[in-house]
């Protein structure tokens, strides 16, 4: 499954799309799912965890930490949630699954396409493949200035369901393979079956 990169704006039809393709595809009963995150730059999280929330499971799986506290998102009665907020409750969300999921990054891999990424560190079923990510697994508030330009200020890190914490720094796959990174995860999701 390709995973592109969203805007909030097209969040309602990427999340239609995404679930019809998710449910098309458990349809097939597989064994194994290779999430391709390369080139992902990020946008809005919401709509791309909504769409793999069934290969998340149900949980806590990421959080930003701040210097005044912590905001836990993840799956909750099968929606995405983000501290307070659910996402897409409108939408129903596929069960969980259970089998292996390969995920595959890239240097292009970035912001909230890291957020989807850290969503599946930690998890017992899930190896990482690829390159070292872009390094922007923060969360940025923008402030408007007198002059009316904005300044985004970083405001928090991004921490995967262990309790890490990432940041400004690339997050690098559990194998550090070049091009060929589609042909290690399937065989290792081969392996497992």
């Amino acid at each position: 499954m390709v995973l592109p990169e969203t805007h909030s704006s097209h969040g309602p039809a990427y999340v239609t799309a995404g679930l019809k393709a998710m449910r098309h595809m458990i349809a097939s009963q597989p064994t194994g799912w290779v999430v391709d995150l390369r080139g992902n730059r990020g946008g809005d999280m919401h709509p791309m965890l909504t769409v793999v929330a069934p290969l998340l499971g149900e949980g806590e799986r990421g959080r930003f930490v701040g210097p005044n506290g912590s905001t836990g998102w993840g799956v909750r009665r099968g929606h995405v949630y983000n501290g307070g907020r659910t996402a897409f409750r409108w939408r129903r969300v596929p069960a969980a699954r259970t089998e292996p999921v390969a995920v595959l990054v890239d240097s292009r891999t970035a912001s909230s396409g890291e957020a989807v990424l850290i969503s599946f560190l930690g998890a017992e079923n899930v190896r990482t493949f690829g390159e070292p990510t872009a390094g922007y697994a923060t969360a940025n508030q923008t402030f408007p200035l007198p002059d009316g330009s904005r300044l985004a200020i970083t405001t928090a890190l991004m921490a995967d369901r262990t309790g890490r914490t990432y940041g400004n720094a690339p997050v690098v796959p559990q194998a550090v393979v070049g091009g060929d990174a589609l042909t290690a995860a399937i065989e290792w999701l081969a392996g497992r079956g």
